[in-house]
């Protein structure tokens, strides 16, 4: 998302994703390291970081972390941009085990840079190999993760119009992003 100056740039960033995860949970997005450019990524989270209890019958747990960083852009989507810089995205069960995470760390210590899924525990996984995979994907919105969340594991939204909120969100997603 665009922006004049870097802390409207991360408003606008965050407001979408706000609206959300209000679908979801009452619990607020939290932002650490600021809103001003940084060689360090900035990140936003859910509540205090910990696994969020999430409504439906699979008693399912939200983790959600996502890193970005502000940059001065010299074109149409300046001065000012905010760009995703990692993620960690995860569905527990009401035993706070893995069901199924979204990663990608592209700076991280780990030398797995690829955006990549794995399947835990909680999925009842038997396989060895498949429980300490990095499942190759493309980069997931945090839109679609949680839409994900929704529609193929019944996580009860929380407000009516959420497909909408969604839908708009994504829109907005798809018209900024850098990458395909």
């Amino acid at each position: 998302m665009p922006g004049a100056t870097p802390k409207q740039t991360v408003e606008e960033f965050l407001r979408p994703l706000r609206r959300v995860v209000s679908c979801i949970t009452t619990r607020i997005l939290n932002v650490r390291g600021g809103y001003n450019p940084s060689e360090e990524p900035h990140t936003v989270f859910v509540g205090d970081g910990l696994p969020v209890a999430l409504g439906g019958p699979g008693l399912l747990k939200l983790r959600l972390v996502h890193h970005y960083r502000i940059a001065e852009v010299p074109d149409e989507r300046g001065p000012w941009k905010v760009s995703t810089a990692g993620y960690f995205y995860a569905l527990d069960d009401s035993r706070d085990r893995k069901i199924i995470a979204y990663h990608w760390h592209p700076g991280g210590r780990s030398p797995i840079r690829f955006p990549h899924l794995h399947v835990g525990p909680g999925a009842g996984c038997q396989r060895e190999d498949l429980a300490s995979a990095h499942c190759p994907t493309g980069r997931i919105s945090v839109e679609e993760f949680l839409r994900f969340a929704i529609v193929d594991f019944a996580v009860e939204p929380l407000r009516p119009d959420w497909s909408e909120v969604f839908a708009e969100a994504q829109r907005g997603f798809e018209r900024w992003r850098t990458w395909p």
